[in-house]
């Protein structure tokens, strides 16, 4: 019952192989049509929009942009405080919602034809405006730009409009031929329309003049809360719309592994990053280690409990949308570690400008400029002048060694550190922060900056974990349950305890934010990704002594 294969969905989809294969071998030899029917495999009064059994080249292109903008916008979006992390959040949930409307789409009406790849073209442009869009989305901050929202509210309006014309198409071809589905489609026909007109009248509001517009960015997820009921609702409801043997599951699937996948880029970003300038270091690598293990670990946790059968269209829908937190939630996880390996970087390299500082002026009393020889040669060794983003800081921090040295007797008979050299522990850590990539705001403090940035990593990343083991919980429990009336078995119970026990964990966790005296002393260790990647094997290993237990009692 728990080794899902491809075969189960072979199976159900019986009905179409022998077409499916004759449409491939027609394709090889016959011209693109210029547009395709819906119903071209109907059957008499049952629409049988499960067209393809999974999916296309272009579908698979098209999934490429929205990990496109992911990358791009996670690359230009430093989150650094609770502000940034909402705007990362939301450009993500319109992204996400806008592929998903567009995917909802795709897998019951689109068949290749010129057509539909013109409407892939504009589909794609308009991912590209999201991308544009991304390297200044910062709703409600100091720093707004209301011509890029006001280009996102133009890009929802044509995404809208675009999608409002693909449903009438299908509507053209349904109606010809099955009855009782103009009214459902019509009324997502004028849902689109009039949320595309709502996005398009939003545009005025994020004027020149008009401000940061906070009390208007929620209108766009309002709109989006409405599209995604009218769409849901109609499948469910008219049955023939529902999205039964079409490849959703696959199309979420393959997004999810995109997703999962991305983070390989993240790890070699992090390993340039670590050990670009010192070489291989046994501590690098054991944290380069820890992040692929986390990704292999999601992989396994997501791909290993997924089946391709039907399983319901109310749970299938509900399946669906649990994508969504899944998927921020694996971003969060995703990118927290690579953040948290360069924190454990920046914090041991703080360390040793701390001990320098303790064994220069607590212990050997220097003062003058051997106390500045001494500064400076660790500060050199960090190479901060070498990085492009922390090249503007080297002299903010050399002034401040320089006012240390200069001042008479600092450290003759210190036995508590400076304030001198305190201001030259803060410049020197802001520093290091600006040389993992993170981008600080004109005239914000670096040091105030890091403190408010990895207090807010902290707080996202366990969040993040909570979050996804809880949707891999609740998937699994919806795959899993099919057969109503039956008994959890010990399988079920493992993979559903493990994942909830390591949510739970989570949150404990997580708790400790409420000291950053702690968030300081764990983040400078090296166990927090040993214990994610820990916790996460914990999970794997439950699932296979289940599945041992079960097959035996069998």
């Amino acid at each position: 019952m728990y080794e899902f294969t491809f075969a189960e969905a072979e199976n159900e989809r019986d009905d179409y192989s022998d077409r499916g294969t004759v449409h491939v071998q027609d394709n090889k030899t016959s011209l693109l049509p210029v547009i395709e029917s819906p119903l071209r495999y109907a059957k008499g009064d049952d629409p049988r929009f499960g067209l393809r059994g999974e999916s296309n080249t272009v579908e698979l292109f098209f999934d490429l942009f929205l990990i496109a903008n992911l990358t791009t916008f996670t690359s230009t979006h430093s989150i650094t405080n609770t502000d940034t992390l909402v705007a990362y959040i939301g450009l993500f949930g319109i992204i996400w919602f806008t592929w998903l409307q567009i995917t909802l789409h795709d897998v019951r009406f689109a068949l290749d034809s010129g057509y539909e790849r013109v409407c892939k073209v504009c589909q794609f442009v308009i991912f590209v405006g999201f991308a544009l869009v991304g390297s200044s989305f910062n709703p409600g901050g100091k720093e707004h730009n209301n011509t890029i929202f006001r280009i996102l509210c133009i890009m929802l309006f044509v995404s809208r409009l675009l999608l409002a014309v693909q449903y009438s198409v299908a509507c053209f071809f349904i109606n010809r031929k099955v009855k009782g589905l103009g009214f459902p489609l019509g009324l997502t026909i004028t849902t689109f329309t009039l949320c595309g007109g709502a996005y398009y009248s939003m545009v005025p509001a994020f004027s020149e003049t008009s401000g940061n517009g906070l009390g208007i960015y929620y209108v766009w997820y309002i709109i989006i809360g409405i599209e995604v009921a009218v769409v849901i609702g109609t499948a469910s409801i008219w049955r023939k719309l529902s999205f039964k043997k079409t490849h959703l599951m696959e199309r979420m699937g393959l997004l999810t592994l995109i997703i999962i996948g991305e983070g390989a880029i993240g790890v070699t970003k992090t390993v340039a990053k670590l050990m670009s300038k010192s070489g291989l270091t046994f501590e690098g690598c054991f944290l380069v280690i820890c992040i692929v293990l986390i990704l292999t670990f999601l992989f396994v946790l997501y791909f290993d409990t997924t089946t391709h059968t039907h399983f319901g269209s109310i749970r299938q829908l509900i399946w669906a949308g649990l994508h969504f937190p899944l998927h921020l939630g694996i971003v969060g996880i995703v990118e927290g570690s690579q953040q948290i390996a360069l924190a454990r970087y920046v914090f041991k390299q703080f360390s040793t400008f701390q001990d320098t500082i303790a064994s220069a002026c607590l212990s050997q009393h220097l003062s003058g400029t051997a106390l500045t020889a001494a500064l400076t040669a660790t500060v050199k060794a960090f190479k901060l002048d070498e990085k492009l983003e922390s090249r503007d800081q080297v002299p903010v921090i050399l002034s401040s060694i320089y006012a240390a040295g200069n001042a008479t007797n600092l450290c003759s008979a210190a036995t508590s550190i400076p304030d001198l050299l305190k201001t030259a522990s803060t410049d020197v850590l802001g520093g290091l922060f600006e040389s993992t990539g993170v981008k600080v705001s004109a005239g914000e403090d670096a040091f105030a900056s890091a403190r408010s940035a990895y207090f807010t990593l902290y707080i996202y990343y366990w969040t993040s974990l909570l979050i996804a083991m809880a949707c891999f919980a609740a998937l699994f429990w919806i795959v899993s349950s099919k057969e109503q009336g039956r008994r959890a078995n010990v399988f079920e119970r493992l993979a559903v305890g493990s994942r909830l026990f390591v949510a739970v964990v989570a949150i404990g966790l997580g708790a400790g934010a409420a000291s950053h005296m702690f968030i300081y002393e764990f983040l400078k260790s090296h166990a927090v990704l040993p214990v994610v990647a820990g916790l996460l094997a914990l999970v794997v290993a439950c699932d296979r002594v289940g599945r041992w237990v079960l097959v035996r009692g069998q």
